[in-house]
């Protein structure tokens, strides 16, 4: 049998070749739902709008996204974001959400809760760019031709990829920043030390 055979089905969230009748695309790991009529649909939001406007990880994003529509209206549920975790305000700003990168900024200046910040968005992260994806599709939808739809869709959706360059670059300039202060303080203290001997 012909391995090519076997695989005649599309992955709906990575556009992969996989087997036909997979549960779960073997690429992708996301789970297929073969019943169409549970796709979603988010105040007449289609599945591929949201691929075309969120752009990189659009499978994973689609997923998480049709557990905030389970029960046929829209309700927050609790999921994990690791990328938004481990680098809220980066991914804030990578996600192109100004508005929520700005506060996760500020109350990062607060002493005391960052760790919580970090959890909190991790948890709630997927659920505010779910809301963002939305209202964006619609405002956009409302004020575009169909022929402009799609290209508009990717201009405004994606990601901010000189993000990423931002990130590796405050993650040098921190690195330095503590390298320099943990040796001026190993410095002084065994001046100390020498100082009392």
């Amino acid at each position: 049998m012909n391995p090519k055979e076997l695989f005649s089905m599309i992955c709906p969230y990575c556009k992969e070749t996989i087997q036909d009748g997979a549960i779960k695309c073997r690429y992708c790991g996301s789970m297929l739902n073969l019943d169409p009529s549970s796709a979603i649909n988010i105040d007449n939001i289609s599945s591929d709008e949201i691929r075309e406007f969120v752009g990189p990880n659009a499978h994973y994003y689609v997923q998480n996204f049709s557990k905030y529509t389970i029960s046929g209206r829209e309700q927050f549920c609790a999921t994990w974001n690791w990328s938004c975790f481990g680098f809220t305000f980066i991914w804030f700003l990578y996600r192109k959400m100004y508005f929520w990168s700005v506060v996760s900024f500020v109350v990062f200046c607060i002493p005391g809760i960052n760790f919580l910040l970090h959890i909190g968005a991790g948890i709630v992260g997927n659920y505010l760019y779910y809301r963002y994806v939305k209202e964006k599709i619609l405002e956009i939808r409302s004020t575009q031709l169909p022929q402009n739809y799609n290209p508009v869709l990717q201009e405004l959706g994606g990601v901010n990829k000189w993000v990423i360059t931002l990130g590796v670059v405050i993650g040098i300039i921190m690195t330095i920043l503590i390298s320099i202060f943990f040796s001026t303080m190993i410095a002084s203290m065994s001046h100390l030390v020498r100082m009392t001997i």
